[in-house]
């Protein structure tokens, strides 16, 4: 790893001092796209330079990592942070999805290394952000990239403890979704940070944990990046600016009490106390928390949710238990049960208060994410053919619109010569709307199966058409 990380450094540094810098034009206020990487290895992002940009003086810098590689779209998220708190925001066009992380963090230095030749950078005022892989990058870049003075990591992150040192102290900022399984996880690491004295924060949305929050939500977090760097002397302390800051913040506060959700309304105020800590809001806040409490429904929800908590730690566990059981003796007459666990789950979310169904998307989130890993081990290891099957028949239950197991089991099944059960689940893959029919055909091991009849019939009945489909002729 001390390899690794020396290697990756020498290239950081390669690509800052290397002759001729980008030739760029600075269009203030608009999204450019497109903008290549200045190296042999090809590459791109999206950048957004804010109204207050001056050539003549270095700029803070937020690196943005989306996990399809859409910079427009995380640059144009970032834009109220940008002409708000006077940032400017390079998103990178790479999918983080496609390659490992030690891939994506030589991706991402190398987009650092192309902006910072480009633009007049502030090396005290460099953040990373990023949503789900993208995240676990921007975590990532501070055990490389000493000059990493924050992290906004959203649903996802990368924590290496022994590489955690107090002299490269950097902010460590999480947003994790409330429906969000690894919501647990994520307050963990913020734990770590907390226990360390790092500078740390968390916050909370209500969006689809696969997407990025709301541009409020961002620009709430990055706050707490703009707050940091005036601690450090980093950025001018202005009054004005901490004010708006912390009027956005009690603003979305008060959406939540109006929308009656009224106990994380009160946590959001008291994240807001601790951030402006060293600012003259404490009688403001200490009223609206004070107002809070009053209303008759806070206690009754705080409790619920403590309830949950409780109650989703003890689900997750027997979960755990019992697939782990389940798989090691391919235990076929219990899928029953796992497909009722997922409608139980489902019913939760559609009629129970709000706070069962936020608990219900985790669980169901948590059922998908831990079955799919149990099924890659047991699929690349050296297990017997009831056991793959077995896996994968608990995956098509508790992920019903991922083919990859479908497509297994129509492998596997016709492998072993059951062709009745890899037709069966052929036609319950085509019924999701599955329509590659290279990857139908591109299956190993089947060929007699493929050239069925019954195989290309199923195909044409769903497709339209097939390879070695013959039509009857009287």
């Amino acid at each position: 790893m001390k390899k690794q990380k020396y290697c990756l450094f020498l290239l950081l540094i390669f690509l800052y001092f290397s002759a001729g810098a980008q030739e760029l034009r600075l269009l203030k206020g608009r999204v450019t796209d497109s903008i290549p990487v200045q190296d042999s290895l090809g590459g791109s992002y999206a950048l957004y330079i804010p109204q207050s940009f001056q050539t003549n003086t270095a700029n803070p810098v937020i690196f943005v990592f989306d996990p399809d590689g859409r910079g427009r779209l995380a640059a144009q998220l970032f834009r109220r942070v940008a002409e708000e708190q006077s940032y400017v925001i390079a998103a990178s066009n790479a999918k983080f999805k496609e390659d490992s992380l030690q891939e994506n963090v030589t991706q991402a230095l190398r987009m650092i290394g192309s902006v910072i030749k480009a633009i007049p950078i502030d090396t005290d005022q460099i953040f990373t952000a990023g949503l789900g892989e993208g995240a676990q990058v921007a975590s990532a870049l501070p055990i490389i990239y000493n000059d990493i003075d924050g992290v906004l990591a959203i649903g996802n992150a990368v924590l290496k403890p022994d590489f955690v040192v107090e002299k490269n102290r950097f902010m460590f900022s999480a947003l994790v979704s409330d429906r969000d399984f690894q919501k647990f996880e994520i307050e963990s690491y913020v734990d770590f940070f907390e226990d360390r004295n790092f500078p740390s924060e968390l916050g909370y949305y209500s969006d689809d944990p696969k997407e990025w929050p709301d541009t409020e939500v961002i620009s709430n977090a990055v706050a707490g990046f703009s707050l940091y760097s005036m601690e450090r002397g980093s950025r001018d302390r202005n009054a004005a600016v901490v004010e708006s800051l912390f009027q956005d913040e009690l603003e979305y506060a008060e959406r939540l009490r109006r929308k009656r959700e009224y106990y994380p309304a009160f946590v959001k105020l008291e994240q807001i106390e601790e951030k402006y800590s060293d600012y003259d809001f404490e009688d403001i806040l200490k009223a609206k928390k004070r107002e809070l409490r009053r209303a008759n429904p806070f206690r009754k929800q705080r409790r619920e949710y403590r309830n949950i908590e409780s109650r989703e730690e003890i689900k997750q566990q027997d979960y755990i238990y019992f697939m782990e059981n389940d798989l090691a003796i391919a235990n076929f007459e219990n899928i029953g049960w796992w497909a009722f666990q997922l409608d139980e789950l489902q019913k939760i979310q559609e009629g129970g208060s709000a706070v069962e169904q936020k608990m219900a998307h985790r669980l169901e989130g948590f059922l998908k994410y831990y079955s799919a890993a149990k099924y890659d081990g047991i699929q690349k290891g050296n297990g017997s053919l009831d056991a793959k099957v077995f896996a994968s028949l608990l995956r098509t239950v508790l992920d019903r619109q991922n083919p990859e197991a479908y497509l297994n089991i129509v492998k596997l099944a016709g492998q072993d010569g059951d062709y009745e059960t890899a037709l069966l689940y052929l036609e319950d893959l085509l019924k999701l709307g599955y329509d590659n029919m290279e990857a139908l055909y591109d299956i190993p091991g089947i060929l007699d199966l493929k050239l069925s009849p019954e195989y290309n019939e199923l195909i044409q009945q769903y497709l339209g058409k097939s390879r070695y489909y013959r039509a009857n002729v009287d």
